[in-house]
């Protein structure tokens, strides 16, 4: 891995060189963008909420199977999963008399599986 000038480090600006990186850059966000990404974190950052969305990261999930996987209540895995479709971190959709749930798009399957690869790394 090559090392990175972080000395004009800016919110919006990118250290990303050139496409052989993870990345294509960061975008500029602005006031609100920074803080729709702020309100995605904040939601993702609960335990619970969390656990909702690794149990939607490959297959969706009705409220029961969720309410089941998680130990959450049914009551709080609606109020939790409300957030999470707030936030357009999950969707939803009906299959019959059932409301299945799953992630949102491939954005927030990165988001999940990147972090998740960071906090296995060796710490060094």
């Amino acid at each position: 891995m090559t090392e990175k000038n972080y000395k004009n480090c800016k919110l919006g600006g990118s250290l990303v060189d050139d496409e052989s990186d993870c990345c294509f850059g960061l975008p500029k966000l602005g006031k609100s963008g920074l803080e729709n990404l702020s309100e995605i974190f904040r939601t993702l950052g609960d335990e619970g909420r969390l656990k909702l969305c690794l149990c939607c990261f490959e297959n969706p999930c009705s409220v029961n199977e969720l309410s089941e996987s998680t130990g959450q209540s049914q009551s709080l895995t609606s109020h939790n999963l409300r957030q999470l479709r707030e936030a357009r971190i999950l969707v939803s959709r009906k299959e019959g008399r059932r409301v299945l749930y799953e992630l949102a798009d491939d954005h927030i399957r990165h988001v999940i599986a990147d972090m998740a690869h960071h906090v296995l790394e060796e710490h060094t």
